[in-house]
């Protein structure tokens, strides 16, 4: 298995994820979505940390 390309495409996931949780979570509080925002750019930074 080659986990480069495996960690590429989770990043590439989560990107993709972003763009769907800002449309659907449009209409919930600031707050919220302000940790689901942290909490994935948490995610993505691990994943790009294992990318190098």
């Amino acid at each position: 298995m080659n986990y480069y390309a495996y960690i590429r495409r989770r990043v590439a996931d989560l990107c993709g994820l972003r763009f769907k949780i800002q449309k659907l979570f449009a209409f919930v509080n600031y707050s919220d979505f302000d940790r689901l925002q942290s909490l994935m750019n948490e995610m993505e930074q691990i994943l790009k940390k294992y990318d190098n």
